[in-house]
């Protein structure tokens, strides 16, 4: 058989063409989450079990063997036995405040109307223009005008349409099943301090529950050694994750990156948001040292959060940049 030539065996007549065309057609716009309704439920389920664990785990520390040390035997053990649970304590709290901010905090939408265009002349004119096959934009730079077809409404830059969340989120990261939330612009932060309280939190219940899970081993069932055991293969579970998810965001944080943007098949070198470590940071955890261990926002870091993202300086100088191109 010649190269190029059909095989008879692979022909199809129109109408089965058209038939797996339409196929196609309605698999390629399929919301597949449609049917996956039961994540959110699963979801529910996996917050009650985070704060299970947490709970679990102050137990083992505080309840279970330090909180009794506290009341017998020498001053110095007393003493250091106090600051265990003082400092256990405060870290079970500042990490349970951050994961509920995460889990409670709109990660931030795309306010109705919004269009990054003069005027809604231009922004009409510009939907129209997009319908036509010659219609050119650098698709790798993310500055580049985008109409989100399922919320019917423009897109600002950084945003994606999330499936489980029904519409458009400000500089979306993921959707993460662990806080039953999309994390984006407005909970990042909050998502950040839970993994670095919660790692330093299994770091440290590791460190203190060893002795009493050696004596687990060595058969002598002594005040809370089964539930120290427990607690110390759920940590260390907990630790080794969360150090390669910190490392990971870490890298994000330095480049001012999603995990969207960071596994694009193609971006544009130089990255346009890194703006060098420093201005990075700041920008999500903003200039106060305080506020860089708490999950707050002041009502001026949400504002100039939110302008970051809904500002058209970058569209416009990208837009300016790609008709100088089309114009040599």
């Amino acid at each position: 058989m010649a190269i190029g030539q059909a095989s008879p065996h692979s022909s199809s007549s129109p109408e089965q063409r058209r038939t797996d065309g339409s196929m196609w057609k309605y698999i390629k716009y399929l919301n597949v989450f449609v049917f996956c309704k039961c994540l959110k439920l699963l979801g529910n389920i996996m917050v009650l079990m985070v704060l299970g664990i947490v709970g679990f785990t102050w137990y083992a520390v505080v309840p279970g063997y330090y909180g009794p040390l506290m009341l017998v035997g020498p001053a110095g053990r007393a003493f250091g036995s106090t600051i265990v649970v003082v400092v256990f304590s405060m870290l079970a709290i500042m990490l349970s405040w951050c994961y509920l901010a995460t889990v409670l905090v709109d990660p931030g939408r795309v306010p109705p109307g919004w269009h990054p265009f003069p005027d809604d002349a231009v922004a009409a004119r510009e939907l129209e223009l997009m319908q036509y096959a010659d219609y050119y934009i650098d698709r790798r730079d993310p500055r580049r005008p985008r109409f989100c077809k399922r919320c019917s409404a423009w897109k600002p830059e950084r945003s994606h349409h999330c499936s489980m969340s029904g519409h458009c989120v400000l500089k979306m990261d993921h959707y993460c099943i662990w806080v039953v939330n999309c994390v984006g612009l407005l909970n990042y932060k909050f998502f950040l301090q839970f993994l670095a309280y919660t790692f330093v939190a299994s770091v440290m219940a590791i460190a203190c529950l060893i002795k009493p899970m050696l004596t687990f081993f060595q058969g002598t069932v002594g005040s809370g050694s089964a539930i120290a055991f427990i607690s110390v293969v759920i940590n260390s579970a907990f630790a080794v994750s969360l150090a390669g998810f910190l490392v990971m965001h870490a890298n994000m944080l330095a480049a001012n990156c999603t995990t969207i943007e960071m596994y694009e098949k193609e971006r544009i070198h130089p990255w346009p948001y890194n703006k060098g470590l420093q201005r990075n940071f700041e920008e999500i955890f903003g200039k106060s040292k305080l506020r860089w261990l708490l999950p707050i926002y002041t009502a001026d870091e949400r504002r100039q959060l939110l302008e970051s993202c809904l500002n058209t300086r970058l569209l416009q100088s990208c837009m300016s940049s790609s008709t100088g191109r089309d114009a040599v």
